[in-house]
């Protein structure tokens, strides 16, 4: 009874996540050979639980099938996720300091006409 529900309850979630992915293409997404792969793959373990009831043997092969095709579509986005999170800089190691080193690295906000810092109440040279 335990296949039975970890077949089916696997099969329908990945089913309804993917048969959501695929309704978006009602709105002009381009669709991915991929989900219907795993569409596939989802409606093959709800047939291998439906077997698990009589012949456990023949399901287990069947859901490992259904868990490749799955997985097929699964992987590659998880080593996205993981390749753009390792990939991703510290704030501070993007700065680029505006002046070579050892000067004052001050900003200071200059324009050729002061008439945007007088109506700002600041001289035309103003340190931030």
């Amino acid at each position: 009874m335990l296949p039975f529900v970890l077949y089916f309850a696997t099969g329908a979630v990945t089913g309804f996540q993917v048969y959501t992915l695929l309704s978006l293409s009602l709105y002009g997404v381009a669709v991915n050979p991929l989900e219907l792969v795993a569409l596939l793959g989802s409606f093959c373990l709800l047939i291998a639980a439906c077997i698990s009831l009589f012949r456990p043997q023949a399901a287990a092969r069947l859901a490992l099938v259904a868990a490749l095709a799955i997985w097929c579509f699964y992987g590659p986005a998880i080593a996205k996720v993981v390749r753009t999170r390792l990939d991703r800089r510290s704030v501070l190691t993007q700065f680029v300091s505006p002046q070579p080193a050892g000067q004052n690295n001050t900003l200071t906000m200059k324009s050729k006409s002061g008439a945007a810092q007088s109506a700002l109440g600041r001289p035309e040279n103003t340190r931030l």
